[in-house]
């Protein structure tokens, strides 16, 4: 990983009591954010926040959680979780594709002590509901599934052991066969690593209560970059996906995304014959169109049927989509952003693309509203013969926070 664009931290810390975390009770050293003379910028909160922003976040619990996190950690290691908040790592440190063919940001989970992994996650509980919290561990255990598969030849993410189709994506879109990453058609190269070791986590801006700061999580199929700013709260962009869509793992069965799923499908197909001619999006999409590595800009004509022309009943389909994605935040949050989300309805489209079955590989089901962009893309297996899928989550008004 390049070199961070600010100031090597060095904090002084001094013992204080007891971290209650998931693995028992550890001791750590307290962290204070204010302490040292070089540290990372504290972004001032933007007014564009309170503009489009919905409130309620639990910005104190997740600072908590994040500075006891941080407590854990040695000066070099805070160094390498540490960034200003506007650096550009920010938007090159997530992918779909797994670790190392895209480097991340931050520390890898596989390196820390059992004591650290654990704060780390309760990060990441704080800052995830029960819901989101319960899908990102799911999509870990898929990976570690993928790694018991593995004989050492992964090809990474979109890249085959088999022959798999080609879609060709809309003029502008991504024409690689994992989007952003590096290789070419088909996606990465050899020697790619699953497994939920392959996690990192980091802090873009200081984590504290009342400035803008982002938590961005990730690893293969999960990336999570998570802005507060005062009390709003943002999720995008959020990357989650899988493959297989179910699987067996220590005799316990995993269906991850199952719910997204679900509601997609559900939503689309409750057009009626006449409204999925109208929704067919032109052209077709080998991989998502926003993903990693093309952030925009946003198609500025709307594709697909206008939400608020369908009856209540489609209407509460799509609502049921969308709450898939946006409930996995902190619940009060989440609850304003819906809100926010449906009261869109006169401005947002559902449409689709080369499918409208769960089966079907070349399924692609996208929402676009004025805040909400939500994409759902099948494709081929890339290392079993069964779907692989692949969504996104933005917001228009604050993707990677707010200007």
């Amino acid at each position: 990983m390049s070199s961070h664009t600010r100031p090597v931290l060095r904090r002084p810390v001094v013992l204080a009591a007891c971290l209650s975390i998931a693995l028992g009770t550890v001791g750590y050293l307290a962290f204070d954010p204010g302490s040292a003379s070089a540290t990372v910028a504290k972004q001032a909160v933007p007014a564009s926040a309170a503009r489009t922003g919905a409130g309620g976040a639990n910005t104190a619990e997740v600072v908590k959680a994040a500075n006891a996190f941080l407590a854990t950690l040695s000066d070099e290691q805070k160094d390498a979780v540490l960034y200003d908040f506007d650096d550009e790592a920010k938007k090159t440190g997530w992918s779909n594709f797994p670790t190392p063919v895209v480097e991340r940001n931050g520390l890898k989970l596989g390196d820390l002590t059992d004591a650290q992994d654990a704060a780390a996650m309760k990060v990441m509980e704080a800052a995830l509901s029960k819901q989101g919290y319960e899908e990102l561990v799911e999509i870990r255990k898929a990976d570690d599934y993928l790694a018991s598969l593995s004989d050492g030849e992964d090809t990474g993410d979109g890249a085959s052991a088999s022959p798999t189709a080609t879609r060709t994506p809309p003029s502008g879109a991504p024409t690689d066969g994992a989007t952003g990453g590096p290789g070419g058609p088909g996606g990465g190269g050899g020697g790619a690593n699953f497994g939920s070791e392959w996690y990192y986590l980091s802090f873009f801006g200081q984590p504290v209560k009342t400035g803008e700061f982002t938590v961005q999580y990730g690893g293969h199929h999960a990336a999570y970059n998570i802005t507060y700013a005062g009390n709003n709260v943002t999720m995008s962009p959020t990357l989650t996906a899988v493959e297989p869509e179910e699987f067996i793992l220590d005799d316990k069965a995993y269906a991850p995304l199952a719910d997204k799923r679900a509601a997609t499908i559900g939503a689309v197909q409750s057009l009626t014959a006449d409204e999925l001619a109208a929704a067919e999006i032109d052209g077709s999409f080998d991989d998502l169109y926003l993903g990693p590595g093309n952030d925009g800009p946003f198609p500025t004509e709307p594709e697909g049927v206008l939400v608020s022309s369908l009856t209540k009943k489609q209407q509460a389909k799509v609502t049921a989509m969308l709450r898939t994605w946006v409930d996995d935040l902190d619940e009060k949050s989440a609850a304003r952003l819906l809100a926010k989300y449906v009261a869109e309805y006169d401005e947002t489209y559902i449409g689709w693309s080369g499918g409208t079955t769960i089966d079907n590989d070349q399924t692609y089901v996208r929402l676009d509203g004025p805040s909400a962009w939500i994409e759902f893309s099948n494709q081929p297996g890339a290392s079993t013969d069964e779907i692989h899928q692949h969504t996104i989550f933005r917001d228009e008004t604050s993707d990677y926070g707010w200007e």
